[in-house]
């Protein structure tokens, strides 16, 4: 499930509440060349609410600055809560929108069915050290 659609006012917005990571496995085939199974992890939304749209109440706070000269538009940039995680590859993290904590994907368990580890700073399933 992932939260969108319509709230009953303008200035509210769809938001998650609780989410969770679901891991798949996708086998990839190259024809006439090869095959293997690789994992993708997808955010799903359990619980979502209508709340105030941020872009509302930070336009709301700018309205006693003056605006621009006749005919040139402002730029305006849809507000997140939380500012991305800062790690290289954002796609192994997942960030939580109440706390915009990021943590990991991938899980310890799910590497270890594998014969891995979860290295907690990459957020990566690695070999295990000898």
């Amino acid at each position: 499930m992932r939260c969108g659609g319509c709230c009953n006012d303008e200035g509210l917005e769809c938001v998650p509440t609780e989410e969770f990571n679901i891991t798949m496995q996708i086998m990839r085939i190259k024809p006439l060349q090869s095959q293997h199974i690789t994992e993708k992890s997808f955010l799903q939304h359990s619980k979502c609410e209508c709340r105030p749209k941020k872009e509302i109440t930070a336009r709301q706070e700018k309205k006693s600055v003056r605006g621009k000269g006749k005919g040139q538009k402002r730029k305006r940039k849809k507000s997140r809560p939380c500012g991305p995680c800062s790690e290289r590859r954002k796609h192994l993290f997942v960030q939580d929108p109440q706390t915009c904590k990021c943590s990991c994907k991938n899980t310890d368990s799910r590497c270890k069915a594998r014969q891995l580890e979860l290295n907690e700073r990459t957020c990566r399933c690695d070999k295990p050290r000898r």
